[in-house]
């Protein structure tokens, strides 16, 4: 099963590649639900779509991709990860994320911070009116996935469940 911060052996058992976000809703009851599909490889060259390159360029660009893998969303392999409450959530384009060394964080693509810019961030924006028993169980969870980065504070554990997504 997969878990927060923990290496996700499961994760990457088909392929070294972060999970997909498939969906993410919030609903009036403040409860986020975030659906990822773990990546899976493909063989290697396959799907090699030439046309959207210039001709002059087309055996360079054979050359380079003959030797990599096309990596899918595995619809075998859906997990539903839901907050029942948070106090803040984002979602950022994974390619606009800096890395920062002072962060404190466990974990490989599911990932729970010790400590963060977030966590020290929301402090100055939310008013909090929680007491101090429900504020020692809030933490911040990272999903990380190839194309998003998904922040969440809660003062609740997320359940993580595999689903069918049915799609073939």
């Amino acid at each position: 099963m997969l878990a927060f911060g923990t290496d996700n052996e499961k994760i990457t058992a088909n392929s070294p590649n972060a999970p997909f976000l498939l969906s993410m809703t919030d609903n009036s009851d403040n409860e986020l639900s975030i659906i990822i599909a773990l990546a899976k490889k493909g063989e290697k060259g396959e799907d090699l779509d030439l046309t959207l390159y210039p001709s002059e360029n087309v055996d360079r660009v054979k050359e380079m991709l003959i030797e990599s893998y096309p990596v899918y969303e595995d619809h075998e392999q859906v997990y539903r990860i839901h907050f029942k409450d948070y106090v803040i959530y984002q979602c950022r384009n994974e390619s606009y994320t800096c890395w920062d060394d002072s962060e404190v964080r466990k974990g490989k693509y599911l990932i729970i911070f010790e400590k963060s810019n977030l966590l020290d961030y929301y402090e100055s924006v939310l008013f909090d009116w929680d007491d101090d028993e429900t504020k020692s169980k809030r933490k911040h969870y990272g999903i990380y996935t190839e194309n998003h980065i998904i922040d969440v504070i809660s003062n609740t554990s997320p359940i993580i469940t595999k689903i069918h997504s049915g799609l073939s």
